[in-house]
């Protein structure tokens, strides 16, 4: 049981790592190309830009599996 709990705790705490270079990230990128990616996907509906902040996310998940293995 304490094994679990353990590994429940440690996959929280790792999220939230992720979550914060995610955001992190994100704001670095938005600080670089000097646009609201907010603005611009809502209200513009620009997709190809959804599309490239998606990626962003999927390759920071990748990124940060290979380092928990």
């Amino acid at each position: 049981m304490w094994r679990s709990l353990g590994n429940i705790i440690e996959m929280f705490v790792y999220a939230a790592v992720y979550l914060i270079i995610a955001l992190i990230s994100l704001k670095v990128i938005g600080a670089t190309f000097t646009t609201d990616f907010e603005k611009r996907i809502s209200e513009d509906n620009n997709t190809g830009l959804a599309l490239i902040c998606a990626a962003l996310f999927i390759g920071l998940a990748i990124l940060l599996s290979t380092v928990v293995r």
